[in-house]
């Protein structure tokens, strides 16, 4: 028995060693399986971290597009040829765009292509963007449905003004233009502008415009509604400075407005309903009034109400005694950019 006992433990001490080995070989494959999702894991996040840095690329490539778009330097696609623009900073992003405007929708598209640092990855984005309206868009110092002119002196200047603070350095943007425009055609002597041409100095081609492009002044009243403005209210008599040349404001009033008082401002007056100006009034920059009336009145000194930049209403426009509306295109850039360009991205794509 002991014998027999002997020889089966003699036959079974290799066990000990298989065992080992196999535990073993099952180690190994547990450990390279483990390995081998590790290096799949890194590569994973390797590519995802190259694709966000690709995405971020595309991103900065669209917002330089929408800068240059703001600012008027953006170069246009021509003949289906694209002007590819590139970054200016290699070290920090690899992208280049390009822009297609078409005139009939006023629509931006912007194509821009992205790659990380070491170009392993590429993302590719399409942005759709409308201006709601420009500076450009304002053509005249005085835009109105009809005007009337009563009363001496006053004048209305087309030919471009413009105070240092706000000149921009562009001679080219010094143009003169008519000094009142109309989206209305000419109707007769008395519609839809009864002004006395001897009030109107401009070395423009055209002293009155009929006819002219239509200014949607309800979107941008909205606009700046909603942006929200610096002040809804002004005090009806009162004697006051709203912002400054370095400082421009939006000011929004719902209603009615009058001005008795003595006001200078700069930036951007709304008026949702009628403006009456009975006061002293020095502003540089927009005025839009959406009622049916802008009514300036002067008073007994000169140049009580005077306006540097333009005045837009889709109604009826009058002025009277001592009144000077003096173009400057400069001070209306100033102000609506100052303000903020109403850029609105209509669709955003990955491609």
């Amino acid at each position: 028995m002991k014998k027999r006992f002997f020889d089966f433990y003699q036959d079974t001490r290799g066990m000990a060693l298989l065992s080992a080995m196999t535990i073993l070989t099952l180690l190994f494959f547990m450990g390279n399986a483990s390995l081998l999702k590790t290096i799949t894991e890194h590569k994973i996040s390797v590519n995802h971290k190259r694709g966000i840095h690709a995405f971020y690329d595309c991103e900065a490539g669209i917002a330089e597009a929408i800068a240059q778009i703001k600012n008027d330097t953006a170069v246009f696609d021509q003949n289906g040829d694209p002007n590819w623009q590139t970054t200016q900073n290699l070290s920090l992003f690899k992208y280049r765009y390009h822009t297609l405007f078409d005139p009939n929708t006023h629509l931006y598209t912007i194509i821009s292509e992205g790659k990380d640092p070491l170009q392993k990855a590429n993302r590719r984005i399409v942005a759709e963007v409308r201006r709601l309206f420009h500076a450009s868009d304002i053509k005249s110092p005085v835009y109105c449905g009809s005007g009337k002119n009563k009363g001496h002196p006053n004048s209305i200047t087309g030919d471009s003004v413009c105070p240092t603070w706000a000149d921009d350095g562009d001679p080219n943007n010094n143009y003169s233009v008519p000094c009142v425009s109309s989206p209305n055609p000419y109707e007769s002597s008395k519609k839809p502008l009864d002004i006395d041409l001897a009030n109107l100095q401009t070395s423009a081609s055209a002293t009155l415009e009929y006819n002219g492009d239509e200014i949607d002044l309800v979107t941008m009243a909205n606009y700046y509604k909603d942006l929200p403005p610096d002040r809804t209210s002004i005090p009806v008599a009162t004697t006051e400075t709203i912002g400054s040349p370095t400082d421009t404001k939006v000011v929004y009033i719902n209603g009615n407005q009058t001005i008795a008082g003595k006001l200078t401002g700069y930036g951007i007056l709304v008026v949702t309903g009628d403006l009456h100006i009975s006061g002293q009034i020095n502003w540089n920059g927009v005025i839009i009034v959406l009622g049916n009336n802008v009514i300036q009145t002067g008073g007994g000194a000169s140049s009580e109400i005077q306006v540097t930049g333009a005045v837009l209403t889709p109604n009826h426009f009058e002025i009277r005694g001592n009144s000077d509306i003096q173009w400057c295109g400069d001070v209306v850039r100033k102000v609506i950019n100052d303000a903020g360009d109403p850029l609105h991205v209509v669709s955003w794509r990955e491609e």
